[in-house]
């Protein structure tokens, strides 16, 4: 009888410890929901813990990633967001997300710092490492964004409507 309950006391403890342990989709999945609630600063938490515990997961990549968006997004911290992605591309280089966090770099400093020179050199870096690679509509637009970098809206014709 008193190992029966034992056996039952140890058994339940288990369940209670693998339901604590939380797996890198239930953490990425969590900071997800978090952003969606715009509760940032609980969503950055889930997302560094995510890359604490499990950095060679499969969603390591994407948390860094939203790490990066979540710096823009919250308080405007483009050196932050330009260190994050520059992270994914580093660690995580045949990730997707390493395509789109190289598009991020160039996109940062055209659109946000307008560090045009900077922007040229890394969407110059995002063609010779992932033209063939990424999405045609993603190498189109970097190839639009090196033709018209440092141009007003009305130097360029495809955008002067956005201007008017």
């Amino acid at each position: 009888m008193k190992q029966k309950k034992i056996f039952i006391c140890l058994t339940i403890a288990l369940l209670f410890a693998a339901c604590e342990k939380e797996s890198p989709n239930d953490l990425l999945s969590e900071a997800k929901t978090l952003i969606t609630e715009q509760k940032y600063s609980e969503a950055l938490e889930k997302l560094r813990l995510l890359l604490d515990k499990y950095p060679n997961a499969a969603e390591a990549a994407e948390s860094r990633y939203m790490i990066g968006d979540t710096h823009i997004a919250t308080n405007k911290n483009f050196e932050a967001a330009l260190e994050e992605y520059a992270k994914v591309v580093e660690d995580y280089p045949d990730s997707r997300f390493a395509i789109n966090a190289q598009f991020m770099i160039g996109y940062v400093f055209a659109n946000f710092m307008r560090d045009y020179e900077s922007a040229r050199v890394e969407y110059e870096r995002f063609l010779e490492l992932f033209e063939s690679e990424a999405d045609s509509g993603i190498v189109q637009s970097v190839k639009f964004e090196l033709k018209n970098l440092g141009k007003d809206l009305n130097e360029i014709p495809q955008l002067k409507h956005i201007s008017s």
